[in-house]
C-alpha cells in the first residue's frame, strides 16, 4: 500500500469490531506502516471525525460517525426495510438467526438480521461482512444462481489459502466447491454444518426478481446441535415463500431497484 487512499481504509477496516481501541503501535505494525505515516492518518480521520483517541497517547477506535454514515445508506436500500418483518417471522418460527444478505460490488455481505434464540446458544455474529462464498450456505446459493464459469471465477478469486480461519467442513479447492454447487442448483437451497464456523449450521434460499437474476438471499443460522439438516430443511418452505414475497414486494425485473449494484457483472 503505497497511496493514502488505501492505507486510510485498511486503518479502518482493521478497527472495525475493536471497541477497546488499538495503540497506534500495534496498527502500525499490524498493517506493516511507518508509524509516522499511521499517526498522520489517525490524525486526519480523528480530525474530521472518523475516529477518536481516548487522550493524548491513547488508544485508537472507529467514531460514531462512520456508523451514522453505514446507517443511513442502508435505511435507502429497499431490499433491507422489505426485508425487516419477514426476517422477524423467520426468526420466530425456527427460533434462529434469520439474516439477509445482498451483493455489493462483486461480494455478498450480510446487511440485516433478527435473533430468534431467547435463550440457551445463540448464533449471532456481527452484520457487514463480506461472505466466504465457497464455505457459506449464503455464499454458495448466491453462487447458484450464476453461469457455472462466472461461479468458478468468484470462487477462484476469494482462493482457498485462509482456510484455518474457517470450520473443518466444506470444499477446499474448486473442483469440490464446483461439485457441491451442483448439488445446491439442482436443490434450490444450500444447507452446510460446521463450513464456515465450527458447530453451526446454516440453510438458504435465494431471492430472484422477476427475470431470475437473485438480488439477494435469505438464511437461517443456529447452533448444529438444534439446526439439524431435518429441521432446517423442514424451513426451506417458509423460507422460499418469504423470498417470493420479497421479490413481490420489489415490484421490478431490474435488480438495481433492490439494492445499491446490480448483481450481474
Amino acid at each position: 500500500m503505497s497511496s493514502a487512499l488505501p492505507r486510510t481504509f485498511a486503518v479502518i477496516e482493521l478497527l472495525v469490531g475493536k471497541l477497546e481501541g488499538v495503540p497506534l503501535g500495534d496498527i502500525a505494525t499490524q498493517l506493516d506502516l511507518p508509524k509516522s505515516a499511521t499517526h498522520r492518518i489517525l490524525s486526519e480521520l480523528v480530525e474530521l471525525g472518523y475516529v477518536t483517541q481516548s487522550g493524548p497517547q491513547g488508544d485508537y477506535a472507529l467514531g460514531l460517525l462512520i456508523v451514522s454514515h453505514a446507517l443511513r445508506h442502508l435505511a435507502h436500500i429497499p431490499l433491507v426495510d422489505l426485508a425487516k418483518p419477514l426476517l422477524d417471522r423467520l426468526a420466530a418460527t425456527s427460533g434462529e438467526l434469520a439474516r439477509l444478505s445482498i451483493p455489493d460490488c462483486g461480494e455478498l455481505i450480510w446487511v440485516a438480521k433478527t435473533q430468534g434464540a431467547r435463550s440457551g446458544l445463540r448464533y449471532d455474529p456481527d452484520a457487514g461482512r463480506a461472505i466466504k462464498l465457497a464455505r457459506t450456505s449464503s455464499g454458495m446459493t448466491w453462487l447458484s444462481t450464476m453461469p457455472e464459469q462466472e461461479a468458478a471465477t468468484r470462487i477462484e478469486a476469494q482462493g482457498f489459502d485462509d482456510l484455518d480461519q474457517y470450520g473443518p467442513n466444506g470444499p477446499s479447492d474448486l473442483e469440490s466447491a464446483l461439485h457441491e454447487l451442483a448439488r445446491v442448483r439442482e436443490l434450490g437451497y444450500s444447507y452446510t454444518d460446521s463450513t464456515f464456523e465450527l458447530g453451526t449450521a446454516t440453510i438458504a434460499v435465494p431471492i430472484r426478481s422477476a427475470d431470475e437474476v437473485a438480488v439477494g438471499v435469505l438464511s437461517i443460522a443456529g447452533p448444529s446441535v438444534r439446526l439439524t439438516h431435518e429441521r432446517a430443511v423442514s424451513l426451506v418452505p417458509a423460507m422460499k415463500d418469504a423470498s417470493e414475497q420479497l421479490a413481490l414486494l420489489g415490484g421490478s425485473t431490474s435488480p438495481v431497484a433492490f439494492t445499491t449494484n446490480s448483481v450481474a457483472t
